[in-house]
């Protein structure tokens, strides 16, 4: 019998295949797409989720408490989560039109390489935006990982961010693994030296070390560092309540976060998105335990800005934003304690000290608590005219859509993929990632 598999679908078949067995690093994120998410063409590809209120707790001795002087408030705060990203390649129909089984698609060059770059994009995309989402970093910016130690002080900092056990992973670059293949490869198990890899073979696959998961990738971003010098904080008392800033508003990732007014960055000075930094006096509060971290907090810069001429920038949008804590349990101070970020609000002219120096540029390698970040992603629809064919993949809820159509004018066919896909930071998330950086 001849073979009725469209054509068209073996293309897509085929492209599908190579495009998912390129994914590594964007298989660790979680994925939502229709089935598991409320994203849809009716809310214009856009959700927002409540972010579940914070309490504070009450201890009195001999007596239950009371509740005369009033009850804490609540405050609920939301997320948004957005799908309005797409990857497509584009080829004449003439690349294709041999292809006319399904053996001879999937040993096709062309289409594997299709499905190599598109899987590479996908992979860098979402690690690009994982990696530099959050706010902490340990070590010195640019420093390779070459100890175990600078692996341990980041998890350190996750754990002093309340990140649970079991779903961490290191994300690192492949020049990492010669200064750390000594630890990598001689490991001791149960007090016994086995002389027992735990990296296996070196295909980015993942192994436990110290409790979490390695990853070794050449898909990760360079952070481009602005022309900005150390500035400082323009006016006291910027600290915000956290009612007024629980809201992510329209844009994902800004739960949170808070506009500062700062100065001293140097004429037409460029601040980038993601630069980290401190403000002098202004240590982490831990809330859980209502106590200070005992170092400086650090600021992430949300979005990329240029300074007037004299140096200023009177609206910088940081993560997280300045919530003092407090001994109040009731109003928007009891509710600012159970939501604190620093010890004390920063002074009038406090230092800012960015962690990177100006005009340098690295990569970004960092520990991700898995549930810090998520992938939404929806099918596209066929389209009205031409052909038309869809794949799902089964390791991650990704579809890849193709689309032949012809040019009547000139007689070209064109055949067009089309994948959606939009990363997104949870509410916290920015909270689980740390840079790390060698010690």
């Amino acid at each position: 019998m001849p073979n009725s598999y469209p054509q068209l679908a073996l293309v897509t078949d085929a492209i599908c295949a190579s495009m998912e067995n390129t994914l590594v690093a964007s298989k660790l994120m979680r994925w939502m797409d229709r089935g598991t998410s409320k994203i849809g063409p009716l809310n214009r590809f856009q959700v927002i989720e409540r972010v579940p209120p914070r309490y504070n707790a009450r201890r009195t001795t001999g007596a239950v408490v009371s509740l005369a002087g009033g009850k804490q408030d609540t405050v609920i705060g939301s997320e948004i989560f957005q799908l309005n990203a797409l990857i497509g390649y584009d080829f004449e129909d003439e690349d294709f039109s041999r292809i006319r089984d399904l053996d001879s698609a999937m040993k096709d060059e062309r289409l594997q390489s299709i499905g190599r770059d598109a899987g590479e994009s996908v992979d860098a995309d979402v690690l690009s935006f994982t990696v530099r989402a959050g706010n902490n970093q340990t070590g010195t910016s640019g420093t390779a990982v070459n100890s175990i130690e600078a692996l341990q002080n980041a998890f350190v900092r996750l754990k002093e961010e309340g990140v649970a056990d079991g779903g961490i992973m290191a994300v690192l670059a492949y020049t990492d693994y010669p200064a750390l293949s000594r630890y990598l490869l001689d490991t001791v198990r149960n007090g016994a030296a086995t002389g027992e890899s735990i990296l296996g073979t070196m295909d980015g696959s993942l192994k436990d070390l110290l409790g979490m998961k390695v990853m070794f990738t050449q898909q990760l971003p360079v952070q481009v560092a602005g022309t900005r010098t150390n500035g400082a904080v323009n006016g006291a008392t910027q600290n915000v309540n956290y009612s007024a800033i629980a809201l992510s508003q329209t844009t994902n990732g800004f739960h949170l976060t808070q506009n500062i007014a700062a100065d001293g960055f140097g004429a037409n000075a460029t601040i980038e998105d993601g630069a980290i930094f401190t403000i002098a006096g202004v240590n982490a509060w831990d809330n859980r335990k209502g106590a200070s971290i005992g170092r400086l907090q650090q600021f992430r810069v949300v979005g990329s800005y240029v300074a007037t001429a004299g140096g200023a920038v009177a609206a910088l949008r940081i993560f997280p934003a300045i919530i003092v804590q407090n001994a109040t349990i009731t109003g928007d101070l009891g509710v600012n304690n159970a939501h604190a970020t620093v010890d004390a609000a920063p002074a009038d002219n406090a230092v800012i000290t960015f962690l990177q120096a100006a005009g340098t540029s690295h990569l970004v390698r960092a520990l991700v608590a898995r549930e810090a970040i998520r992938v939404e992603t929806a099918a596209l629809e066929n389209l009205p005219s031409g052909e038309n064919a869809s794949r799902k993949m089964k390791g991650v809820p990704l579809t890849l859509r193709a689309h032949r159509y012809s040019t009547g004018d000139t007689g070209v066919v064109t055949t067009r993929f089309d994948s959606a896909y939009q990363p997104n930071v949870e509410a916290y998330g920015r909270f689980k990632i740390c840079r790390v950086n060698g010690v």
